[in-house]
């Protein structure tokens, strides 16, 4: 089932599907996002790793609400879920080490 939309404060019977234009892995190193299309973008935060970016396309609900709005599906939530976790080992893999913060990590491997 696709993700969906209802406006009901118009009082509309329309259904807006907002469109996810990709989700990829991309990795973080040296202060620059490295992607394979748009090659080196400097990143904003420092830290080393990587991360899951949804990339959007247009979508009618944004001009409804006058800023972007997503309403994931389930199967756009369950990819980026696997997603994630495959970037959680590869940023292990990459710095040696697990961390803290919003998402910690750690490997059983660092406390043997």
């Amino acid at each position: 089932m696709r993700g969906y939309f209802l406006n009901l404060e118009r009082k509309s019977r329309s259904v807006h599907h907002l469109r996810v234009k990709r989700i990829d892995i991309i990795k973080r190193q040296g202060g620059f996002f490295h992607t394979d299309f748009n090659g080196k973008v400097k990143a904003f935060k420092h830290g080393e790793g990587y991360g899951v970016f949804v990339f959007f396309e247009d979508s009618p609900i944004d001009s409804d609400f006058g800023e972007l709005v997503w309403t994931p599906s389930a199967e756009e939530l369950r990819r980026m879920a696997d997603l994630m976790d495959k970037t959680d080992h590869l940023t292990f893999e990459m710095l040696g080490h697990g961390w803290e913060g919003k998402r910690p990590f750690h490997m059983l491997e660092e406390f043997v």
